[in-house]
């Protein structure tokens, strides 16, 4: 059985993070004894944090591990317990950086086209779009072709058991049974509905709860926008009401071409079922 590590810490830190402020910079040096970041600041939203001023920022465990060093990341910065925080932390730059915004520019023309009714359904292609993993790297996910993959959506912040707690423990369990059952090739892809606090660095130690290993397993966020269109695409309907996301859910299992060979709709969807379609793959 699988035991969801607490992202209690997290948490803490969106709470207190009342008076942050968006942040950009490069980071010179990844701390790792300090569990912070040396950023040379190019943006700043605080006079206390100069753009061109270099200044010592603690941050996650999960964005410590990813680490981002010589890359230009955006954040929010807090100020509490007599130092700097960062918080929401996302790259800016890196390989596949400029393509994956030219792909989901693509993305959302054609998702502004679409009818309202039109969704992916089973037997259909999926669309191109680019998103940033649990690593912090920019994914397209037209680079899992030649490769069948599980697809589902969740966020880090849900907190009904048997919605994305549930689907993430029977994603793990069949990423387990996939190596077992010798489906080298199967993927696995979680896409957040909550990208304004599901970070790489969240997302990163929100695997590490859930046993998910990351050669094959990819947690992908991106802006709100993107992840709208992805909604459309896919025909997931969310609201946010009393402080969470409410939302429907879909499964789907999409071959080696980009096909929708499996599509499972609700929350009570079984690995077994999965499996037996992946293995016919």
């Amino acid at each position: 059985m699988r035991f969801f590590l607490s992202l209690t810490a997290f948490y803490f830190l969106a709470l207190h993070a009342i008076h942050a402020v968006e942040i950009e910079g490069r980071v010179l040096k990844v701390l790792s004894d300090a569990r912070s970041f040396e950023l040379e600041l190019t943006q700043s939203g605080d006079a206390k944090l100069e753009v061109g001023s270099m200044h010592i920022f603690r941050v996650g465990a999960g964005d410590l591990k990813i680490g981002y060093a010589g890359r230009m990341i955006k954040a929010n910065a807090a100020y509490y317990g007599k130092q700097w925080h960062l918080e929401q932390i996302f790259p800016i730059d890196g390989l596949g950086a400029k393509a994956a915004r030219d792909v989901n520019h693509q993305l959302h023309q054609a998702t502004a086209a679409m009818s309202r009714r039109k969704y992916v359904k089973q037997g259909e292609y999926i669309p191109n779009f680019a998103m940033i993993d649990q690593n912090g790297e920019f994914l397209q996910i037209r680079q899992l072709q030649g490769k069948p993959f599980v697809l589902n959506f969740i966020f880090t912040r849900c907190t009904i058991p048997n919605m994305c707690p549930a689907s993430s423990i029977r994603m793990a369990d069949m990423q387990d049974a996939a190596r077992e059952a010798g489906l080298n090739g199967l993927q696995f892809v979680s896409i957040t509905f909550d990208p304004d606090f599901d970070s790489a660095g969240i997302l990163n130690q929100y695997a590490d709860g859930y046993g998910m290993e990351s050669e094959n397993f990819h947690l992908l966020t991106m802006n709100q926008s993107v992840v709208d269109d992805l909604l459309r695409q896919f025909g997931i309907l969310t609201m946010e009401e009393d402080g969470t996301i409410n939302h429907t859910m879909a499964t789907l299992l999409v071959d080696a071409n980009g096909r929708v060979a499996y599509r499972k709709e609700g929350a009570t969807w079984s690995t077994q079922d999965f499996m037996e379609a992946a293995t016919k793959l």
